[in-house]
């Protein structure tokens, strides 16, 4: 299956048209009434997107999360839980927001309408912010947001490209993103935006990017600013979606990578790799630098493993929209 930043594979397409076949059919379903969502108690916003992976959907929920405790909501997140470890409760997405925010409620499961109930029993919830949505049409949301990532908007249906359904799905958004701005020239944008806005029905999409915040030494932690990269020697350890992403934002700080070591994504990096990263880096005169999801599945706590450094990200608007496009209705 291929992923966003590769190329697509053509000689896949029979199967592709075959695979939009059934997404047209079920998608129909929903439309015309055969199928219906089921609505948790509480208001319901997805987040989710229409390609596979890598559109910043994890910095996008954090932001949400943060807006809604600010104004005083007791939000919870629900998530399918990909890549979740037998015997686990939160796959590694989970386990990086529950150390972001202590407490956090959170449920993950298949059937997302019967851990949102769940949810909500253990729970007094105002909000629910569920993760990666924009498929899962069987539970009702109150804001369907749909995030796009810019440089590589759009391609061929699964398996031949990355789109899990055909763009004409946007209608069915409330609201747009544009994610990873800071990728595409003003002009790239401009044509994006305008095309993003027909297929949505006029309404015009939010313009966003993903900026690196801080660094976090482990163990520790001691924060300090992302300048602390610029001219560091940094080796790059990550097992993510978008690693050239990563290894781009390390570079756009100014910090000179002498190794990276990709592992795919969703996977846990083995003790011999943290070792041997963390040998290279000692040897190389060089800092070990992970990614915000390696760190929440490594095992570590803030006290102990190997000297690492976690570079943090945060979904920031462009141009900062009215907060109440953001909130469901009746919140």
């Amino acid at each position: 299956m291929p992923a966003l930043g590769t190329r697509p594979l053509p000689i896949l397409r029979p199967l592709s048209w075959i695979y939009g076949l059934g997404v047209r059919a079920r998608n129909l379903s929903f439309d015309i009434g055969l199928r219906a969502a089921r609505r948790l108690p509480v208001p319901v916003v997805s987040v989710g997107n229409l390609s596979v992976g890598g559109t910043g959907k994890t910095p996008f929920v954090v932001m949400l999360v943060e807006l809604y405790r600010a104004r005083g909501l007791r939000v919870g997140v629900l998530a399918r839980g990909y890549m979740r470890e037998a015997g686990e409760e939160l796959n590694d997405e989970g386990r990086m927001l529950a150390r972001r925010f202590p407490g956090l409620p959170q449920k993950q499961g298949p059937d997302r309408y019967a851990a949102g109930m769940e949810l909500c029993a253990e729970h007094a919830l105002d909000v629910i912010v569920l993760d990666d949505g924009f498929q899962h049409r069987r539970l009702h949301r109150d804001l369907d947001i749909c995030l796009i990532y810019a440089p590589e908007p759009f391609g061929g249906l699964l398996p031949a490209g990355w789109l899990r359904e055909p763009v004409r799905s946007l209608r069915r958004a409330d609201l747009c993103v544009l994610t990873n701005a800071q990728e595409c020239t003003e002009a790239e944008l401009a044509r994006l935006r305008q095309r993003v806005t027909k297929l949505c029905g006029g309404r015009e999409p939010l313009v966003g990017e993903t900026v690196a915040t801080e660094v976090v030494a482990l163990p520790g932690p001691t924060i300090s600013s992302v300048n602390s990269l610029h001219g560091q020697r940094v080796h790059l350890l990550a097992a993510i979606a978008a690693p050239l992403r990563f290894l781009r934002t390390a570079k756009r700080l100014g910090a000179d990578v002498v190794h990276s070591n990709f592992l795919r994504d969703h996977s846990t990096i083995p003790p011999k790799v943290w070792e041997q990263a963390a040998d290279d880096s000692d040897e190389g005169d060089a800092i070990l630098v992970i990614t915000e999801k390696d760190e929440a599945r490594c095992g570590f706590s803030d006290t102990t493993g190997p000297k690492r450094n976690v570079l943090r990200i945060a979904h920031r608007f462009v141009d900062e929209p009215d907060p109440g496009m953001l909130l469901p209705e009746g919140v």
